[in-house]
């Protein structure tokens, strides 16, 4: 008997319900992506928006999310804001886990004794990409920057140190997507960029007035791998007159240090080549 039609159909409906998987799955990665995008509490409205999808669909996938722990519903305020269970799948990213584990201690130090709000972040796809946060009792209540959460490559400290040590090919891919303005402070001109990016290779930091957020500035610093290669940015930021006095930005002995002490932890099992790490060293001002 023939079964070669049979066969077939079997094949249709089984990639036709893949294809609705997928096409579920993606959605829902849709609702999730809006929190960093647009904010960490959203109404159905602002969700639907950012996701583009109808309300109703979006409405569907939030009772989901929240029913397994991946969203939460405020009653009182109608907003939706992720779950406790996103901070699981968070802590078991394998390939940056122990730079989080690592850096956590020293740089919740470093908020506290400067008073600032301190991001670790990294570079993803185009974008600065923040894996973690510390706050002081005295620092400004950061929220355009979440863990998870993405800024344009061109915008603040963090993001143009990790631009600036990017390889030349990389760099010229990021710009190729245009550049964003978040302030009239945001450099967005491609020739005066590339020449901040030079001036952070030069001195081992950079400096952000005003561009990400008007009134609060930041600084930040590179964080290498043993052969040189970029890690991550460590950043620290506050209202301008804490973070930049006389014109000159203030704590970075601070950062160097803390900076350092990350740097001696993740490669205490590892000798880099003279070379590679006497080029780290200099990038930081050692």
């Amino acid at each position: 008997m023939d079964t070669g039609q049979d066969d077939n159909q079997g094949v249709d409906q089984a990639t036709e319900k893949n294809g609705l998987s997928v096409r579920a799955v993606s959605r829902a990665l849709a609702v999730l992506r809006s929190f960093y995008q647009e904010g960490p509490t959203l109404t159905l409205t602002e969700v639907a928006g950012a996701a583009k999808l109808d309300k109703g669909t979006a409405r569907r996938i939030l009772l989901t999310l929240v029913q397994d722990g991946f969203a939460a519903f405020d009653a009182q305020s109608q907003k939706y804001s992720l779950g406790l269970e996103i901070l699981k799948l968070a802590g078991a990213v394998p390939e940056r886990r122990d730079l989080r584990q690592i850096a956590s201690t020293i740089l919740s130090r470093l908020a506290k004794s400067t008073g600032s709000t301190v991001f670790l972040s990294v570079y993803h796809d185009g974008s600065a990409v923040c894996l973690d946060q510390f706050h002081s009792d005295r620092s400004v209540e950061v929220r355009w920057w979440i863990v998870g959460g993405q800024l344009p490559m061109n915008c603040g400290a963090a993001p143009r140190v990790l631009l600036a040590y990017l390889p030349e090919a990389e760099v010229d891919r990021v710009l190729a997507r245009g550049t964003t303005r978040l302030t009239p402070h945001t450099t967005t001109d491609p020739g005066e960029l590339a020449r901040e990016l030079e001036e952070v290779r030069r001195r081992g930091w950079s400096v952000a007035i005003d561009d990400v957020i008007e009134g609060l500035a930041a600084i930040a610093m590179p964080l290498f791998e043993p052969d040189g290669r970029l890690i991550a940015a460590v950043s620290l930021t506050g209202l301008t007159p804490h973070i930049v006095r006389n014109g000159q930005p203030n704590f970075l002995e601070e950062m160097r240090d803390a900076v350092r002490e990350i740097s001696a932890n993740l490669h205490s099992l590892s000798a880099p080549p003279l070379h590679r790490a006497a080029r780290a060293q200099s990038a930081i001002g050692g």
